[in-house]
């Protein structure tokens, strides 16, 4: 498990005000394993794209590319918003704490670091997915738009590899950064 679940967490997610607590862990495997998925898909469809043989190829080829299209713009939008949602939650928890700041500009920088390549792997991956279209339906046959299909695919895989490795990075700070708070928050009214 990515969170170490001790007897304060247990305890807090017991108390029906502190229930969404132990659901953050569930959402960051769900996040990262459907990260995970996309990847093995992309490369599965790159694979499916090399050994297309006739129609009945070109059309597997097709669907998988436009699931993992789907998975993939899914995964990285949906992990955007993890971000952005946890980060207004530790800005409203701190917000009288003395080291509120420090614990914003953290969740700041987790963003910064995420948010680049969740963005050109989206960008990426649907732009494969139309030049795929084009290539499939030979609007524009003169300009290799195969060649520049398998080369936007590969700068696709390249930023989605980043951007999960990211992400799982950041998302483990990230929840070491709320025990952080959640320390605090509990230590708080005692030290008053």
């Amino acid at each position: 498990m990515l969170l170490p679940i001790s007897r304060l967490t247990y305890n807090a997610c017991r108390d029906s005000s502190q229930r969404g607590r132990g659901r953050i862990c569930l959402v960051v495997i769900g996040l990262l394993t459907a990260s995970l998925l996309s990847i093995l898909c992309f490369v599965y469809t790159g694979w499916l794209g090399f050994a297309v043989h006739g129609p009945a190829g070109v059309g597997n080829h097709f669907l998988y590319g436009f699931f993992t299209t789907f998975l993939v713009t899914l995964a990285q939008s949906m992990t955007m918003f993890f971000f952005i949602g946890t980060g207004n939650q530790v800005k409203e928890l701190v917000v009288h704490d003395e080291k509120g700041p420090e614990f914003v500009k953290r969740t700041k920088q987790f963003k910064a670091k995420t948010f680049p390549p969740m963005l050109w792997a989206m960008i990426f991956t649907m732009a494969t997915m139309i030049v795929g279209g084009g290539v499939h339906t030979q609007v524009l046959p003169g300009f290799h738009l195969s060649l520049v299909h398998g080369f936007l695919a590969t700068i696709a895989l390249y930023y989605n590899l980043v951007a999960t490795w990211r992400n799982a990075k950041y998302m483990i700070e990230h929840n070491m950064l709320m025990e952080e708070v959640e320390k605090r928050l509990v230590a708080s009214p005692a030290s008053k």
